[in-house]
């Protein structure tokens, strides 16, 4: 991390102490439980609907795949997959999985955002992770062709406004000390390396989105801690 300071250069998410990918999901899983399936995908046009009938998700950048095994418990009909580059948080949200008793229709690979096998999903979602990537426009695209025509994508990012005087809280505090140590280093570690940090604001998330011909892009609903987006192709 010093050599990085010094160089401008980035820290892999694998070159982290382990204990923080852990301390990562510890720190995002209550607001999960608390929202997910009760205020963020009820937000969603149209999504709850299809994810009780039953629905095809990708749950991209899952980590160890609280939110994924969460949506899997809650709807039973649908298949979930969990995509992630690092192989250890996918040993552990397989490990989740099968403690929660939803290996039946949830599963998770080792792969990047912007490479993820497989089409046709009905919902795509993308928990804490997109100003993480180094290619966030690239993983849009990507994510943009693996969607049905009807298909939505859910991006819930930290809460952040577009100016720097709007974060001077804190929440943006805390988010503006992580995304210098994990999330800044994360991005710049990677191909592009477009480096958006945690406090990147709707606008710039927007022009992410959009800039890929996602055409309509609105904030669903939000949290003290998070903004939840919901793109359409």
């Amino acid at each position: 991390m010093q050599a990085a300071f010094k160089t401008g250069g980035g820290v892999a998410w694998g070159d982290q102490a382990t204990c923080m990918f852990c301390a990562v999901a510890r720190f995002f899983r209550p607001g999960y439980v608390n929202n997910l399936v009760s205020q963020w995908l009820p937000a969603l046009d149209g999504v709850v609907a299809k994810l009780e009938r039953g629905a095809k998700v990708a749950d991209v950048g899952c980590g160890h795949g609280w939110s994924t095994v969460l949506m899997a418990k809650a709807f039973p009909k649908s298949q979930f997959i969990g995509f992630d580059f690092h192989e250890n948080s996918i040993n552990d949200a397989r490990a989740h999985a099968r403690e929660h008793g939803v290996t039946g229709n949830a599963r998770f690979e080792v792969v990047k955002a912007k490479k993820f096998p497989e089409a046709g999903f009905d919902l795509v979602t993308c928990f804490d992770c997109l100003h993480d990537m180094g290619d966030p426009a690239g993983a849009a695209r990507h994510i943009r062709a693996a969607l049905k025509p009807d298909g939505t994508w859910m991006v819930v990012e930290p809460i952040a406004g577009d100016r720097l005087e709007d974060n001077l809280n804190p929440v943006g505090r805390l988010y503006y000390a992580g995304s210098t140590l994990i999330c800044v280093p994360t991005s710049k570690s990677q191909e592009v390396g477009a480096a958006l940090g945690a406090q990147a604001g709707e606008k710039r998330l927007r022009e992410v989105i959009g800039g890929v011909g996602f055409r309509t892009v609105r904030r669903a609903t939000e949290t003290p801690f998070n903004m939840v987006l919901e793109a359409h192709p």
